[in-house]
């Protein structure tokens, strides 16, 4: 009876341990994720709005725009702003996006993460280096 009651408390604890764990990439996803939601409070919800709808013909929503262009068109947008005739969805808009030359290649990349796993169709996190490499290509730079 002793040996039961001795495996049977180890499969009990290793069980809590097992669902206690997440995986790296998981919780990486999520601190992301966390962190771009307040900065996409600071920066972008002004305009395109906490639900991500956008503001009548002023400002495009999120979600065709994730669609409308690639995440390293969308990463040179956030950091470098955007002037001139923005096509979204058959709908134009005219007002100019303004930069964000301070934020910082982890900031972007949260801030990306949570757009793309809120109004997107992904469930990672947008790792740095992969903004600071479409930061370097943007055909336009502050």
């Amino acid at each position: 009876m002793n040996n039961v009651w001795k495996i049977a408390t180890g499969l009990v604890f290793l069980l809590i341990l097992v669902a206690g764990c997440q995986d790296s990439e998981k919780l990486k996803r999520d601190q992301y994720y966390s962190e771009g939601y307040q900065l996409y409070t600071v920066y972008c919800a002004n305009c395109h709005q906490t639900d991500g709808k956008g503001m009548a013909n002023l400002y495009p929503p999120i979600l065709p725009s994730l669609k409308s262009y690639t995440k390293n068109e969308l990463i040179c947008t956030i950091k470098n702003g955007m002037k001139g005739e923005l096509v979204v969805a058959g709908k134009t808009y005219n007002r100019p996006m303004p930069a964000n030359p301070k934020l910082a290649d982890i900031e972007i990349a949260e801030i990306v993460t949570y757009m793309y796993n809120t109004w997107g169709e992904e469930t990672n996190y947008t790792p740095i280096d992969s903004v600071t490499a479409a930061l370097n290509a943007c055909s336009v730079k502050p």
